[in-house]
């Protein structure tokens, strides 16, 4: 009942989605705020494409990327919410970060609640960013020539149960990803904890990959909404993630803030209405993308660089900034401070065929 209510309530609000559309950063009274916690330097421009309207993708995807000259990393973020709410919801955040020098390639989680988390949609995404991505949107109308789009640095996370896919990836093949972000990530394929069928993370067991990660999440995550569920069920969420992760792994959990908060204010003030989620509303939600922004646009940077950037890993162990008070937590998995650390696969007896 919940998630109908939910899904005719974001139908009647979602917008027709334009091409090719400008998107410039919000303007705010930000002197206060340090960088990365503030929208970056570069014009965004957001092309949308759709899996009805293309032969080389199995699912819709948004793109948030700069406007100008550079080579410019990636970003697959898969979104939660099983896929009923568009991409488009996250456009604060999505352009925020693209506007620090991130080409966000939005993917939408839908399908069947069975294939939805089959990564194999989600390498059809990235196999169509590394054979045609650049050249689509050299051809969207205002593209600068020499924007570059550097597929060889990637990241990959997502919210919610995107992250389930997303593990499930790199439990496959790390490719070119050089960092994991998980925004609220749950684990398995049903909401309900008791009708689970499909797992990436065993708690007490590590997974078959190495590579840095940054998990983010929400205090009121696990708290049962008004509907008797939680968005973010304990024994499905948090710690089971970093406990987890076999590479430096840092822990960052917004305690006043939860599972929708993420989203554009339209979409805030729906999940308020339809009660899905459990929501401070005394919690700033502007000061939170803020706070979103600043710590993926740190990892990023801190990752691709961590000897020019290591000082950027000190906004993930640290509490306070723009606002927003966290309880944080930091496991090293033998990663010495600012040295180079790369996606290392290791197979082993937990593998994706234990799995699926």
């Amino acid at each position: 009942m919940a998630t109908a209510q939910l899904y005719f309530l974001v139908l009647a609000l979602a917008s027709t989605v334009a091409f090719g559309r400008n998107i410039s950063p919000a303007e705010e009274d930000l002197g206060r705020l340090i960088d990365p916690f503030v929208p970056g330097d570069y014009p965004i421009n957001h092309t949308a494409y759709r899996q009805a309207l293309s032969l080389f993708l199995d699912t819709n995807i948004d793109v948030y990327a700069p406007n100008a000259t550079g080579n410019f990393p990636v970003f697959y973020f898969t979104t939660g919410f099983g896929g009923i709410i568009p991409a488009e919801a996250h456009s604060q955040l999505f352009s925020q970060i693209a506007s620090h020098g991130v080409v966000l390639v939005a993917v939408w989680k839908i399908g069947s609640p069975e294939n939805s988390f089959d990564p194999a949609w989600l390498q059809a995404t990235v196999d169509f960013v590394e054979k045609r991505l650049e050249n689509s949107l050299h051809n969207q109308e205002g593209y600068v020539s020499d924007f570059h789009v550097d597929y060889l640095n990637s990241f990959i996370g997502g919210h919610s149960a995107g992250n389930h896919v997303a593990v499930a990836q790199l439990q496959k093949d790390c490719l070119h990803y050089k960092g994991l972000i998980l925004v609220d990530a749950v684990d398995g394929n049903n909401p309900i904890p008791e009708n689970v069928t499909m797992y990436v993370i065993t708690p007490g067991q590590k997974v078959n990959f190495t590579i840095p990660t940054l998990e983010i999440v929400t205090g009121l995550d696990p708290i049962p909404g008004p509907y008797g569920l939680a968005c973010a069920p304990e024994e499905l969420a948090g710690r089971r993630f970093f406990d987890a992760m076999t590479g430096p792994t840092w822990y960052v959990n917004a305690t006043a803030y939860g599972h929708a908060d993420l989203m554009d204010p339209v979409y805030v003030e729906l999940n308020e209405l339809a009660q899905f989620c459990p929501n401070d509303p005394n919690a700033p939600k502007p000061e939170y993308i803020q706070f979103l922004t600043g710590e993926i646009v740190s990892f990023i940077n801190a990752v691709l660089d961590p000897v020019g950037n290591c000082a950027l890993f000190d906004n993930l162990e640290e509490s306070g900034f723009v606002g927003i008070n966290t309880l944080n937590d930091f496991a090293s998995n033998g990663w010495e401070r600012c040295t180079p650390s790369e996606c290392v696969l290791t197979p082993s007896s937990y593998s994706m065929f234990s799995l699926w």
